[in-house]
């Protein structure tokens, strides 16, 4: 099993946001440097569930910093957010400073905050998600001898006769994945044959969701050795709360629990364009919510002693799921609740699935550290 680390910090308040970041950037750190596979990032602005909000700036500021050949994974870019051309030239210009290890996951979005802060329609988040990814598509593709392509996407438009500048680190282009929670999703994932990204739900539906992926990328005619590498490097995702003991960790895991739910609260009570009418669709994107702390435990965490994560992460292996990104660090953990979380897992569960022994902080996290 690859193992990524998950970053998806929230700040209790702006005064925690320096602190916060920092946090980031020194647990993306040391958990490559100890051997995780891979950084994940998200993208949020206004919802108060990412503090760096920005994953792609956050993706390329941390690519000269980490252990070489980190593959960075974008989970997701909401590309309804963004100008499809001005999206174009990031993926490709994110290429190239991560040297071409970046998966640029896409994904529909689920807070309509985000949608209305940016002046867009959450109610059609899906059907203008494809309407930007065609163009960005397309317009990635365009060559400065092709003729001119005029597109237009419900909220911009526009008319491209040259390229895309600059262009991919490599001709092959930059690499797509999708976040999803369905089986339409994984379905047109494999068909197009991006990597897939998915989360908050049992194993043994996560589970399904793989084999559903490797059955239509095989029906769609990829090869072995394709239908391989989209597998290895396909992900799903758990939030972990890791103690001394399964008390403690359960402990933990509920006062999170509260924390989030305090946050889902205060987030939908802010004024929408709608009033008290408007759309909440983050619980049938995500699938469960904090609100629902029980089947949230279920679908979306991994909480125990590390005797009990190491047991829950080896059943992930037996049940054929490639890929993990794991986050240690939410609901407004403090910097000293995050490192704890991070040290048990790197010092007691991590070496017994990667040979190598157990870790050593990295010299740039602590070197970070002393320079506060």
């Amino acid at each position: 099993m690859r193992f990524t680390i998950y970053l998806n910090p929230q700040s209790a308040g702006p005064e925690r946001d320096v602190e916060q970041i920092d946090t980031t950037i020194e647990h993306a750190i040391r958990a490559t440097e100890a051997g995780f596979d891979g950084i994940a990032l998200t993208e949020h602005h206004v919802s108060g569930y990412n503090t760096f909000g920005d994953n792609l700036m956050m993706a390329v500021h941390l690519a000269p910093q980490v252990r070489r050949g980190t593959r960075f994974i974008m989970a997701t870019v909401v590309p309804q957010l963004h100008h499809p051309l001005r999206l174009a030239q990031l993926c490709n210009l994110a290429d190239i400073l991560c040297r071409g290890e970046i998966i640029l996951g896409m994904g529909a979005g689920g807070s309509p905050l985000e949608f209305h802060a940016i002046g867009r329609d959450p109610a059609n988040r899906h059907a203008e998600m494809m309407e930007v990814l065609d163009v960005v598509e397309q317009a990635l593709a365009h060559k400065r001898t092709d003729e001119p392509y005029r597109w237009a996407t419900k909220y911009t438009n526009g008319f491209l006769s040259t390229r895309i500048m600059p262009t991919s680190y490599t001709s092959a282009g930059p690499k797509f994945g999708r976040g999803t929670q369905s089986d339409e999703g994984v379905i047109w994932t494999a068909q197009k044959g991006w990597y897939l990204l998915t989360a908050r739900a049992p194993l043994p539906v996560i589970a399904d969701r793989f084999r559903l992926y490797r059955a239509e990328m095989e029906k769609a005619g990829f090869d072995a050795a394709t239908v391989a590498e989209r597998m290895d490097w396909s992900s799903m995702a758990r939030q972990v709360v890791i103690a001394e003991t399964d008390a403690e960790a359960m402990a933990h895991a509920k006062v999170i629990m509260e924390r989030l739910a305090e946050g889902v609260k205060r987030t939908w009570s802010a004024p929408s364009p709608q009033g008290d009418k408007g759309p909440t669709y983050t619980k049938e994107y995500l699938g469960v919510s904090a609100e629902d702390p029980e089947k949230f435990i279920e679908s979306a965490m991994i909480v125990g002693s590390p005797e009990t994560v190491t047991r829950k992460l080896q059943e992930c292996v037996d049940a054929g799921i490639p890929h993990i990104k794991l986050c240690f660090n939410y609901g407004h953990m403090t910097r000293e609740e995050a490192d704890r979380q991070l040290d048990l897992f790197l010092d007691a569960v991590y070496p017994r699935f990667r040979a190598g022994g157990l870790h050593k902080k990295a010299e740039g996290a602590a070197a970070l550290a002393a320079a506060r």
